[in-house]
């Protein structure tokens, strides 16, 4: 689902790369011993970018997404943009690590197929594309030690890339596939969307996919859920929390499963006043989880954007406007979240909230 809305943003606008926009940082609450804690609206590649989000933090501050519809990292809040080689119009960077190695995917058109995965190494002079096989292929995460997994081939195969090298595809048992692999963790565990296949595929069940390590089978999260459900995009830590959403037409509910059980899964209320949450990050070691409060069939009020300390309620994060919409898409160990928000001229403006938890509050229902 997060694909799909970075998708419609991006054909919003055209692709040009002009002079940077600056950044603006606005402190909002005293330090609390990770920083202070401030709403930092980064900038964009040019003035007339609407449009930009930020989809993933390290633990030194490196922030990556998008502006526009063009790959970007933030040092601060300067925007940088990554390499678009020929025969691609853009792309998104969707994951950092620890010593500054992204992965995204570029784009070359508007087609069904129109993806390919790279990595890119902050400040190098170009990215390296990664192998697919001719097929059609996004990377969506990266480990501290450079393995990187994403989706091949559609939809359908689960991918780990380890120093521009495609191996073998993460094993699934029959009756299941992979819809779209999403995270990997310190350890080598991955987590996918995937699918349950029954009578012939004729019927089918949704259901979250964990990989204790890359050559394990997959095994299933639940509940399974049918055709009028459906799971958010799954994230894990380093200590085997996996956090995500159980998504209706009706209402979204923010869940997590912890080790080594995996019961449940838990569920965390929404935010006072919504009717729908969801957790799409999750910081690699401090259990700090990041998502987006919502009204499912409403227009009052906007969508804002939430953090989760790991236990008890989740926490609003502050607006850029009083009625603006805001969503939170990347938790990091150093206590920020990141995402957009929409600022007073109705434009979505990449942010990170730095010391997230000094900042949030419970909002009034």
């Amino acid at each position: 689902m997060r694909r799909t809305r970075w998708a419609a943003l991006a054909a919003l606008l055209p692709v040009a790369l002009l002079t940077p926009t600056a950044g603006v940082a606005t402190a909002v609450a005293a330090d609390d011993g990770c920083g202070t804690a401030s709403v930092m609206v980064l900038g964009t590649l040019k003035a007339s970018d609407r449009t930009g989000t930020v989809a993933d933090i390290n633990a030194g501050g490196l922030a990556v997404g998008v502006s526009g519809q063009q790959p970007v990292y933030w040092e601060g809040t300067r925007v940088h943009q990554v390499p678009v080689p020929d025969g691609f119009d853009g792309g998104r960077v969707a994951a950092v690590n620890g010593d500054g190695l992204m992965v995204g995917w570029f784009t070359a058109g508007t087609g069904p197929s129109n993806r390919t995965p790279f990595s890119y190494q902050e400040g190098a002079p170009a990215a390296t594309l990664l192998p697919t096989g001719g097929a059609d292929g996004w990377a969506d995460d990266v480990d501290d030690s450079g393995r990187i997994v994403g989706t091949v081939d559609g939809a359908g195969r689960g991918a780990v890339w380890q120093d521009g090298q495609l191996l073998a595809p993460l094993p699934v048992a029959d009756g299941l596939s992979i819809a779209d692999v999403t995270a990997i963790d310190a350890g080598g565990s991955v987590v996918a969307n995937g699918t349950i296949w029954n009578n012939g595929m004729e019927d089918y069940q949704e259901v979250v996919l964990l990989w204790e390590s890359i050559s394990d089978p997959a095994r299933v999260l639940g509940p399974e859920v049918g055709s009028l459900q459906g799971w958010g995009r799954p994230a894990l830590d380093d200590h085997g929390r996996v956090v995500g959403a159980l998504q209706s037409s009706i209402e979204d509910r923010a869940v997590y499963w912890d080790p080594p059980e995996y019961g449940g899964p838990g569920e965390v209320a929404s935010l006072p006043g919504f009717n729908s949450g969801d957790f799409t990050a999750i910081s690699p070691s401090t259990h700090l989880a990041a998502g987006t409060a919502l009204m499912r069939d409403a227009t009052s009020p906007a969508d804002q954007a939430e953090v989760w300390p790991g236990s008890g309620p989740a926490l609003a994060l502050p607006r850029l406007t009083a009625d603006g919409a805001s969503h939170a898409y990347a938790a990091s160990d150093n206590g920020s979240v990141g995402g957009d928000a929409v600022n007073p001229s109705g434009d979505v403006r990449p942010v990170v909230w730095t010391c997230a938890l000094g900042q949030a509050y419970v909002p009034e229902g």
